[in-house]
């Protein structure tokens, strides 16, 4: 096909998968020969599993729902621990458990797929210390790799005997999916593991080299300008002996000077006060005019003394008046 006769869709959507796209984020380079080596030095000490590995296509920003779908039906689900609440997932499907199972009772692996089954927990623990090598392995190869936007330091945490629940466990937030094809005992069988990491993002980091929770930023911020904030207005304070407050009854009065009613005190729930107002009429309703103050924001910086004094200026004269 010519490269006229290139449909300008096609070209849009392969631009956008590579990253070439003006303004696409930058992906980290390397990531399928990092993920093959790793899974190499993870197989590495079990002697018969002759692991070799096919990094798949790296799958960016997927949906929760979607990693889900992915995660192989019947296999062993690894929850990971990614740091600040995060969650990842690594998840391993039969032909690579029955493999690890093999090789650490009979030393070697069977040939052909055995049948589908529910992992236990006796999988769970034979294939636990293939999963935190592999972790390792490839937090080592990353550790270097610019434009990684996801945490390296993912641990163990537990095994999934009903994977189901992921929705409940893992926030809806969006995840790099990473997997990868294996070969098993040279070919005596076949195998799939599965990575799904959180993004958090590197576009700003916190001042003590940790990066941000996910979905924080001017999300945050907007949603926190827009919450409720209590104010009272404080139309006096008096102090009474303890005796009198003990003796106050229905009808009694607290008097007050009438020019309390200029000096109302706008303060936060904490006594803080943030203006001062006077008490006043809106239509048929009670108000306070606010007349002062500074509020939450920090104060204006004041003006040089002579533009807040400004020279005092004849006024302009009145035609119609005689001068003095």
């Amino acid at each position: 096909m010519s490269r006229e006769g290139f449909n300008p869709g096609l070209r849009q959507k392969i631009r956008v998968a590579d990253g070439s796209e003006p303004g696409a984020p930058v992906r980290a380079q390397g990531l399928e020969p990092a993920l093959t080596r790793a899974l190499g030095k993870a197989g590495a000490p079990y002697e018969g599993l002759s692991l070799t590995a096919v990094a798949d296509a790296p799958q960016w920003d997927m949906a929760l729902a979607d990693v889900i779908a992915a995660v192989p039906k019947g296999g062993l689900v690894c929850l990971l621990e990614a740091g600040q609440d995060r969650r990842a997932i690594c998840a391993l499907d039969h032909g690579m458990v029955d493999a690890l199972i093999e090789v650490q009772t009979t030393g070697r692996v069977d040939k052909g797929q055995g049948l589908a089954r529910a992992p236990t927990k006796i999988d769970a623990a034979l294939t636990r210390d293939f999963v935190g090598l592999f972790l390792s392995a490839l937090s080592g190869e990353l550790a270097d790799a610019a434009d990684v936007d996801w945490p390296l330091g993912l641990t163990y945490g537990a095994h999934l005997p009903d994977p189901r629940g992921l929705d409940l466990l893992l926030p809806d937030h969006p995840c790099h999916l990473f997997s990868a094809t294996l070969d098993l005992g040279e070919g005596a069988k076949t195998g799939r593991l599965l990575l799904a990491v959180p993004v958090t993002g590197n576009e700003s980091i916190a001042s003590d080299g940790t990066p941000p929770a996910p979905g924080w930023g001017q999300p945050w911020q907007e949603i926190v300008l827009s919450s409720p904030a209590m104010l009272e207005a404080v139309l006096l304070h008096e102090t009474l002996p303890l005796s009198r407050v003990e003796a106050l009854v229905v009808g009694d009065v607290l008097s007050f000077d009438r020019s309390d009613l200029a000096s109302v005190a706008m303060c936060d729930v904490q006594g803080r006060r943030l203006f001062t107002a006077r008490l006043g009429r809106a239509g048929t309703w009670r108000a306070v005019s606010l007349s002062s103050g500074a509020g939450l924001r920090p104060a204006p910086a004041s003006k040089p003394a002579h533009e807040a004094n400004p020279a005092p200026q004849a006024p302009p004269p009145n035609p119609g008046q005689p001068p003095a």
